[in-house]
């Protein structure tokens, strides 16, 4: 049952992943690792992600609570999706600031 659940969330995520990048193919913004959760994250601060995160944290809320979005970039910056270990260690408060300043 483990390996099933592992595997139906894996093809999720690779769905989701290729649905990304379908929706804005040519865009500079678009990267084929990130999911559009994600992605809406990252970019809540513009148009049109804006209103895509509002709908997709409206969808998640009843499985995941509030700030869907916010949280699925979080876990991106934690390399969260990989195996655990090429995952990186915790940022620290400084590496996290200089990341999200990279990334704005």
């Amino acid at each position: 049952m483990k390996n099933l659940k592992h595997g139906l969330f894996q093809l999720f995520i690779a769905f989701d992943q290729l649905f990304n990048v379908l929706l804005s193919p040519f865009s500079l913004e678009t990267w084929a690792d990130e999911t559009i959760s994600s992605r809406s994250g990252r970019l809540i601060h513009r148009y049109p992600y804006k209103f895509y995160a509002a709908v997709i944290d409206l969808i998640f809320h009843p499985f995941q609570g509030p700030n869907h979005c916010v949280n699925a970039y979080k876990k991106e910056l934690t390399r969260y999706q990989f195996p655990p270990e090429m995952r990186d260690p915790a940022p620290a408060a400084d590496d996290d600031q200089a990341r999200q300043e990279r990334v704005f």
